[in-house]
């Protein structure tokens, strides 16, 4: 009898526990999309996004940006108890996290939510273009298949022998307009303006640079955070390659991301001075030397190292972007005809204070998400 009383207490206690995990587990939220639509988020959302968790959560972003949130003016949270929280995204982006239990966690302050809204910024009308629509963009020109899993759209209607792809890496469509204003960029000026872009999330150079070259968003080609360097998917290079085109690559000090189907020359600081972007010019000019590719990349990175060490808007940072526009200058000058030439930026930067970094990058807001897109043809 002691047994079977000690059994059924034990068991009893395990029906307990189980029952309360389960209940901790379960929980509700609702999120208003974009278009006004009402969303829940559940525990369900969490394991859909479980590989992106670290020790605090993962990043409220995350979610947003799969619903279709692309830059974010504010936040407001309605708490279990009617509280109503508004927080500017801007400040609150980089420590707003989602935790398994349905805790938001903003700048250490645990709020159990009951309800929450998003506004966008007021740039969302403005948004013209995407860096996923540059691939399909440079295979319209050339007369070859976009990606195959390309989702963006041609930005022109023109034919083209060969496409240029200038790569500003860092400068956001905001720094654009203060460089602009601040008369840093001439040879920028005389092109027509770049239509207002917007970069793909997380807005780091990996992530946009599979963007770019697939034409798809980070959850169809596979790159969707720091650390993955190529994708498995189908890309403008090998499409070209494969179409039996002259594809070439001019980039940094190392590969930001795999470049197959392209024959690519590094271009370390070779001359010692801090950076690599005369290096780079120095060898796109020795291709087209030689002969414009069919497609030819050059990416330049000053501009996104400068952003960060000493953050955009500092006198290091627009000497950089003069640099870069003079060389943009030089490479378009050696231009043959019947070239479209498309220079885009892979995202922005904004600046931080108080951390090892001046400026960072990675948020959906304006100075992270909004890039230019330049679509020039020479004829």
């Amino acid at each position: 009898m002691a047994k079977r009383i000690r059994d059924f207490v034990v068991g009893g206690f395990l029906i307990t526990v189980l029952m309360l995990g389960g209940c901790a587990s379960e929980w509700d939220v609702s999120l208003e999309g974009p278009a006004g639509e009402e969303i829940r988020l559940s525990h369900g959302t969490w394991k859909a996004y479980a590989d992106f968790a670290g020790e605090r959560g993962f990043p409220l972003e995350k979610v947003l940006y799969g619903h279709g949130y692309q830059v974010i003016e504010t936040l407001q949270i309605t708490d279990r108890d009617g509280e109503e929280l508004t927080y500017a995204w801007a400040d609150t982006a980089g420590g707003t996290w989602l935790e398994e239990d349905g805790t938001l966690v903003v700048h250490d302050r645990v709020i159990h939510p009951r309800a929450i809204a998003v506004e966008q910024s007021p740039w969302v009308s403005r948004i013209e273009a995407s860096i996923t629509d540059i691939a399909p963009s440079a295979a319209s020109a050339l007369g070859i298949p976009a990606p195959e899993i390309a989702a963006g759209r041609s930005l022109t209607d023109q034919t083209a022998y060969q496409v240029l792809l200038l790569f500003l890496d860092g400068f956001g469509y905001l720094r654009y307009e203060e460089a602009l204003e601040a008369g840093l960029i001439p040879e920028l000026a005389q092109l027509d303006p770049p239509l207002v872009g917007v970069t793909t999330y997380p807005p780091i150079t990996t992530v946009s640079t599979a963007s770019l070259l697939t034409g798809a968003k980070p959850p169809v080609h596979g790159v969707d955070k720091r650390g993955i360097r190529k994708t498995d998917h189908e890309t403008l290079l090998e499409v070209a390659r494969q179409a039996g085109l002259r594809v070439s690559a001019v980039e940094g000090e190392a590969l930001a991301f795999q470049l197959k189907g392209a024959d690519f020359q590094l271009s370390g600081d070779r001359d010692g001075d801090g950076g690599t972007d005369d290096n780079v010019l120095a060898h796109a000019l020795s291709v087209l030397e030689r002969g414009m590719p069919d497609l030819f990349l050059v990416h330049f990175h000053g501009i996104d190292d400068l952003g960060h060490e000493v953050g955009p808007g500092a006198p290091l940072e627009g000497e950089k972007i003069r640099e870069v526009d003079q060389a943009v200058g030089r490479i378009l000058s050696m231009m043959p005809p019947d070239t479209l030439v498309v220079i885009f930026a892979d995202h922005g930067m904004h600046r931080v204070e108080g951390q090892e970094r001046s400026g960072n990058h990675g948020h959906l807001i304006e100075r992270d998400m909004l890039i230019p897109i330049w679509i020039t043809y020479l004829d």
